[in-house]
């Protein structure tokens, strides 16, 4: 090989690495939300032995399950945003789809588009399209709260409250569309005299 294509080569490589890495911190991460739910699921990593097996499971067999069977099956990846991501997939992890996928409904519901209850790609863009992220979280955070008091065993499952309530965004700080008032417009001296005259 010459100098040439070894060049260009590397050259080649730097470039995909660069788009790789814009690309990758653009989307919502896995490997960013796993230290919150574990946090939250404490030593049986919110692994429901029912669904899953009688067996105690080990931490990457409960992350593995949590990343294939919630955070890839809901999309998680093609989010931009971390957070609402997370705020989603996390009440799936914790209170599932819900009856009638009432959980993924309400989600549809904040975010404009038709319920039907299965969260496609199309969602995931018009989620996407939000410029706060906090405008679809802050309510999803509220629509938990609510969905938790709904509980029968909500007095004994304080901690569902917390784990809700600790997603919730600070509100951005937007900038204030500028109106223009006539009285502040400042004309050129020759249109003053022109309407002066007439």
């Amino acid at each position: 090989m010459n100098l040439k294509k070894i060049i260009l080569s590397l050259f080649a490589i730097s470039f995909l690495s660069t788009i790789c890495v814009v690309y990758v911190n653009q989307a919502a991460s896995f490997s960013k939300y796993a230290p919150k739910l574990l946090k939250f699921e404490g030593s049986g990593y919110g692994i429901h032995k029912p669904i899953w097996g009688n067996k105690m499971f080990t931490k990457e067999e409960a992350l593995y399950i949590h990343k294939h069977y919630y955070w890839n099956k809901f999309l998680g990846p093609q989010f931009k945003s971390q957070e609402v991501a997370e705020v989603l997939i996390d009440h799936l992890i914790n209170a599932g789809e819900g009856k009638e996928n009432r959980n993924i409904m309400a989600f549809e519901k904040i975010i404009g588009v038709p319920e039907n209850g299965v969260l496609t790609l199309s969602d995931v863009k018009v989620a996407n399209s939000f410029e706060y992220p906090e405008d679809i979280v802050n309510p999803y955070v509220e629509y938990r709260l609510r969905y938790y008091r709904s509980r029968k065993d909500a007095n004994v499952n304080k901690g569902w409250f917390k784990r809700a309530k600790s997603f919730y965004m600070q509100k951005s700080e937007r900038e204030e569309e500028a109106t223009i008032v006539e009285d502040y417009i400042v004309l050129p001296k020759e249109q003053i005299s022109n309407t002066d005259n007439r």
